[in-house]
């Protein structure tokens, strides 16, 4: 088994039939070719079985403990004769998107591929349509497969869009460590939220009732002066109509 290097690449290249479809010379790196996502997604956690679909350059965001089927936007094909492998390429991998999809492509295979990831990082990634983030190995086998073919003599494996079956059997609620934690985090949130509130609640109260105290007080001092003199003259005058009285008893 041997490696295509970068002269082979561009020799199969100019075949009537490339190993991959479009065909873009640029792409060829020292002993493999670049992919990149295609115009299909789909993202578990949400509960839904919907295959999202890209425009041109249109991005999406894999959360932190999320697994995706991407499909690429090139069509590979590989002869019966030759066998291929697939990984993620280091810039992205380092993110800490890997590829849980298995590493080969099959003799045979014809069409585009899909990409099973999964965020094991700590951030969100974000991916647009166009991305090279992908690589394609190809090696010779040592005998060509024969098997392959259909009863039409059709090259196996025609694959151009994500299959509903294979996102039926992850479709649903997704529950990992960093979903919990940001579930802990949320309820943390409105817990402090609840009770920032009531501590805003009881200083407004106690405010409250300081002002109250204080208008009370300011009340009875404004009354103690209002009600002050008539008392005093009201006292006054009693001792006054005390001394009067005496006096006229005196000189009886």
């Amino acid at each position: 088994m041997a490696f295509w290097g970068r002269d082979r690449w561009l020799a199969q290249g100019l075949e009537e039939l490339a190993p991959v479809s479009p065909w873009d010379e640029g792409k060829v790196e020292a002993a493999g070719y670049r992919l990149s996502v295609g115009r299909e997604y789909f993202i578990n956690g949400d509960g839904s079985s919907t295959v999202n679909r890209l425009d041109t350059e249109q991005a999406f965001v894999i959360e932190p403990g999320q697994f995706a089927f991407i499909l690429t936007k090139e069509k590979v094909y590989i002869s019966r004769s030759a066998i291929g492998f697939i990984s993620i390429r280091a810039s992205t991998k380092f993110r800490g998107l890997v590829n849980v999809s298995g590493f080969q492509v099959n003799p045979g295979h014809a069409g585009n591929l899909i990409f099973a990831v999964f965020n094991a990082g700590p951030r969100h990634i974000s991916l647009r349509e166009g991305d090279e983030i992908f690589s394609l190995w190809i090696a010779d086998l040592d005998a060509g497969v024969s098997n392959l073919a259909d009863d039409k003599g059709n090259i196996s494996s025609k694959l151009d869009k994500i299959p509903s079956d294979i996102i039926n059997n992850i479709a649903g609620p997704a529950l990992t460590a960093y979903q919990v934690s940001k579930k802990v985090a949320e309820v943390e949130k409105s817990y402090s939220e609840r009770l920032t509130k009531v501590e805003q609640a009881q200083g407004d109260l106690k405010v409250l009732l300081w002002r109250i105290v204080i208008a009370l007080g300011v009340l009875l001092t404004i009354a103690m002066v209002i009600f002050r003199q008539p008392l005093l003259d009201l006292a006054t005058g009693e001792k006054e109509a005390a001394a009067s009285n005496t006096a006229i008893e005196t000189s009886e």
